[in-house]
């Protein structure tokens, strides 16, 4: 794990030659161009090329460890309802992010330390692009472009130090050495400042790129955090305009939501804007030194063998609870022990005894290639989806009283969730892994493999006694290398309403085939052992299960359709850290709902949680004036 204690003042002060020492390296192709020759403060900004590198310079921040990477999962994941810590008790040099998981951070957290210092490194690159870049003789439209870029990452950064901790010490060009100490301006001028940066971004900014500047600042990328920013600042007029304007920009919703978050969904039609990264040879490059990739997947694997990620920011129970029954979005969130990772290699996660929550992100699953501990996962991360405007888009619409335009923005998202069927029994299938089905239960080939991995509790299945999949590890699970399998339960479906069904394709368009609300039988071999030291037992077992419908469409008014609206929030939006933020700016629109969820989640609020603290090392040397309640 790496730390920081630099303050923003050391920051800025080498900030430059860093810059200059490391190439100006960016994200993938576009950005993987050298300067040649010697740079320095003197001779740079004189060509083309210089305005090309600055902007790919402050690209480049998007992927470091201090931006994206471990503190600031904690503070949008971790400390939400949505996520634990993860990882085991003891791990050492991750107690601040215990901390936030508690709820029991101070500013002196290093957490607060590393984004701050990470997301002002951004806010400097982009002030030195857009001071320098004007000097330079080059062709005017795409001169205009790269300050566009800038000011739509300087406003990227903008947005969350000012989510994070209110108003901030504003920089809008690099300060000279007696311009570090800055007071703190308000947050509502940050926001102005956000604000015109986006709309200038707009300005110049074009639609698409070609191939080669995939994954650069589009207009619809600056349009949809303008978006954004309104709902925070409760500028829902303007929030539905931007909205609206980047939903009759072309994009559309990816149609498959499980592989959106596969190699395959980068840089989709879903995709606003998302943070580019590519696998690196070997070992890859050490944080901090121009790499194309980043650690955003590597601390989230799966934590032991096959993945050997690290294990942090494990879904909680309660956003499990959240969705509603049937809901193939929590088979394509939330990782289980002996389930397949979605990668088509076969690879099985193993149960870790050492961990006390053994759900992974499955957003953010590692590929084969990249195992943990070489500071290489080249797994794009996204960060503003075509769903999420459209969620922007219904809370606007509902907010301005635009009533039938929310619940259509609002269904047209669940409408892709469903996958393409309309009926469920409630049940979350998944394909039994061969470590399961042949090596552990000697199930003979050909036989179904459609397991139930999750019941949820409201639904017909669970009210018929279809069970959910229980495993542990069997008593040398922590000696062995590969984790010898405990079944406890387990329910494999083998015929619905009389059709046999093998695979989980085949078990959902059987189901999908039966009339809505009617009781159908279905047939179950049950895997049950009663004590660790007894043998499975198998039967087979008839349920009778009412077919519901899946994610029907939302018609709701009033204060239900505001809640429907955050619900689908957080169930599409899960572990993509947005929650914490989503929480606390919900919180202000209904006063007291923050400690309701944080209560269900087993957390106390706090009204000082509105904001983050100001870093106690800025606070001593700055003299900024710290938050509420710090």
């Amino acid at each position: 794990m790496r730390a920081s204690t630099l303050t923003m003042h050391d920051r800025l002060t080498i900030l430059l030659g860093l810059l200059l020492a490391l190439g100006l390296a960016g994200c993938t192709d576009f950005l993987s161009t050298k300067p040649k020759g010697d740079l320095s403060s003197g001779n740079f900004f004189t060509t083309p090329e210089h305005a090309l590198q600055a902007t790919n310079a402050t690209y480049s921040m998007l992927r470091e460890w201090e931006v994206h990477v471990f503190a600031w999962i904690g503070e949008t994941d971790i400390a939400s309802d949505d996520a634990t810590k993860g990882s085991v008790p003891g791990d050492a040099g991750a107690g601040y992010l215990g901390d936030l998981d508690d709820l029991t951070f101070d500013p002196a957290n290093l957490a607060f330390t590393q984004t701050w210092g990470g997301y002002y490194q951004g806010v400097y690159r982009a002030n030195l692009a857009i001071q320098g870049i004007p000097r330079v003789t080059m062709d005017s439209a795409l001169k205009a472009r790269l300050i566009g870029e800038n000011k739509f990452l300087r406003a990227y950064y903008y947005f969350f130090l000012v989510r994070a901790h209110g108003g901030v010490p504003l920089f809008t060009q690099p300060p000279a050495p007696s311009e570090y100490t800055r007071p703190r301006a308000t947050e509502a001028e940050v926001y102005d400042q956000i604000e015109q940066d986006l709309l200038d971004a707009i300005a110049v900014l074009p639609q698409t790129y070609p191939a080669a500047d995939l994954g650069r600042a589009t207009r619809g990328a600056a349009r949809g955090l303008l978006a954004q920013a309104y709902l925070y600042r409760q500028q829902y007029t303007n929030a539905l305009e931007q909205a609206d304007s980047v939903v009759n920009s072309g994009y559309a919703l990816y149609p498959d939501y499980g592989a959106l978050f596969t190699q395959a969904g980068e840089n989709s039609s879903e995709s606003v804007f998302e943070v580019q990264a590519a696998t690196m040879p070997g070992a890859g490059c050490q944080p901090n030194q121009g790499c194309s990739n980043i650690q955003y997947s590597e601390v989230q694997g799966v934590r032991g063998t096959p993945n050997l990620g690290w294990g942090f920011n494990t879904p909680s129970p309660s956003l499990e609870a959240e969705y509603e029954p049937g809901d193939p979005r929590l088979e394509a969130t939330i990782l289980y022990p002996w389930e397949m990772i979605p990668d088509g290699t076969g690879r099985v996660v193993y149960f870790n005894a050492g961990m006390p929550n053994n759900r992974y992100n499955e957003k953010s699953f590692i590929s084969p290639e990249t195992p943990g501990g070489t500071f290489n996962s080249g797994k794009n991360l996204r960060r503003l989806r075509y769903a999420d405007i459209l969620l922007i888009a219904a809370e606007a619409a509902y907010q301005t009283g635009a009533v039938g335009q929310a619940q259509t923005y609002l269904n047209q998202v669940r409408l892709r969730a469903r996958g393409g069927y309309t009926k469920t029994l409630g049940i979350t299938p998944e394909p039994l892994a061969a470590t399961i089905a042949e090596d552990v239960l000697g199930l003979a080939p050909g036989s179904s493999r459609v397991a139930v991995r999750y019941v949820n509790p409201a639904s017909p299945a669970a009210a018929a006694g279809v069970r959910t999949f229980r495993a542990a590890c069997a008593a040398v699970c922590a000696s062995a290398a590969v984790p010898p399998v405990r079944v406890d339960t387990l329910d494999i479906v083998q015929s619905v309403a009389g059709t046999a069904v093998t695979t989980v394709q085949e078990f959902l368009n059987a189901v999908e085939a039966q009339a809505l609300a009617s009781p159908i039988a279905v047939e179950v071999l049950r895997m049950t052992r009663d004590s660790a030291a007894a043998p499975v037992v198998a039967q087979l077992d008839t349920v009778t299960v009412t077919v519901a419908a899946l994610l029907p469409d939302v018609t709701l008014t009033g204060q239900a359709l505001l809640d429907a609206i955050w619900h689908e929030r957080r169930v599409e939006l899960a572990m993509e850290e947005q929650r914490f933020f989503d929480m606390r700016r919900q919180d202000v629109v209904s006063p007291g709902r923050a400690a309701l969820l944080m209560t269900a989640h087993g957390r106390t609020w706090q009204s000082r949680f509105a904001l983050y603290p100001i870093p106690a090392s800025e606070v001593q040397i700055s003299g900024l004036t710290q938050n509420p309640g710090y």
